[in-house]
């Protein structure tokens, strides 16, 4: 029996080598037909080599979809709004510390306020809340100005700090009484600021950091004048110069909010002037102010449960 085994098996084997070796050997004297593998097999040239199916390899083939085009915008505008009504008595603001002309020696201040007439802390549902501006730097909101505010890292020299309310839309409240300012040093007073507390003053205040979902396409865009009496704010009188990117857009004759209309999405310099009567800029450091803003109408993720314990800390 393994005498007969060996037999059979061996004939096949050399049967089998004999030929591979005859499939990988091409004859000089013949060519291999098209379309045919060294096997001899036919094959659709259209096929996938993962499948005989042509019309399921050009499907697979087949780019996915365009995804929709974003809706076109609009031409970029600035348009007036209205104030708000201001309810009685109106709100008032007063800034306890630090106290106007002190010098601080440490680079850091205690900040406080008195606010009357405005937002009822017991309230969650009361949004409204006060601007609190440093220089030009963005405001910082809060939203319970019975507590301390710690302002850190201050620079050396003279620093402006100024307080308004504003309402949840961020829309300042433009009323006598409604604007408190201080002038303060950390250490020496600086020697090329001269600031003048009873001139004409221009406080930037939306938009800023980031402006997304809804309000993107119609945009606040706000500010405070202090120091100027309400008839001398005209076409002829004091007036805003606002920029969007270096385009200097029409002037803002009204102290009223403004809104912009159809501003792309990504990165913008906002810019505000004030100025004077003659048309040039109002004398005073201040009275030129912009932030850089991210525009989105797709809205962030929901905020992490650490976030959400202060959902108004970035507005």
């Amino acid at each position: 029996m393994i005498t007969r085994t060996r037999w059979i098996l061996a004939p096949a084997a050399a049967l089998a080598l004999w030929a591979g070796c005859s499939a990988s050997t091409p004859n000089s004297n013949s060519t291999a037909p098209s379309g045919a593998t060294s096997s001899g097999a036919s094959v659709n040239a259209d096929a996938s080599m993962l499948s005989n199916d042509s019309d399921a390899s050009m499907a697979a083939a087949a780019p996915p979809p365009a995804a929709p085009a974003a809706p076109a915008l609009g031409p970029l505008a600035i348009v007036a709004g209205e104030r708000r009504e201001v309810p009685s008595p109106s709100p008032r603001v007063r800034i306890t510390a630090p106290a106007n002309n002190a010098t601080i020696r440490e680079d850091h201040v205690e900040v406080r306020l008195n606010v009357t007439g405005w937002r009822d802390t017991t309230n969650a549902q009361d949004l409204r809340h006060v601007h609190l501006v440093l220089d030009d730097q963005a405001y910082q909101r809060v939203d319970d100005p019975s507590r301390p505010v710690n302002l850190e890292h201050l620079a050396q020299g003279t620093h402006v700090l100024r307080a308004f309310p504003g309402w949840e839309t961020h829309e300042t409240v433009k009323t006598d009484g409604a604007f408190a300012m201080v002038v303060f040093n950390v250490g020496a007073p600086s020697r090329e600021v001269r600031f003048n507390p009873r001139a004409p003053l221009l406080t930037y205040s939306r938009p800023k950091g980031r402006v997304e979902g809804a309000s993107a396409g119609h945009m606040l865009l706000d500010f405070y004048v202090a120091n100027i009496p309400a008839n001398q704010f005209s076409a002829t009188g004091f007036r805003v110069r606002p920029s969007i990117d270096g385009q200097a857009m029409s002037e803002l004759t009204a102290w009223v909010p403004y809104y912009i209309d159809n501003l792309p999405d990504g990165e913008h310099t906002i810019a505000l002037e004030l100025l004077g009567p003659n048309g040039e800029r109002a004398p005073g450091h201040l009275n030129r102010a912009e932030q850089r803003i991210t525009v989105s109408r797709t809205p962030s993720p929901p905020a992490t449960p650490a976030a959400a314990l202060d959902p108004h800390a970035a507005h």
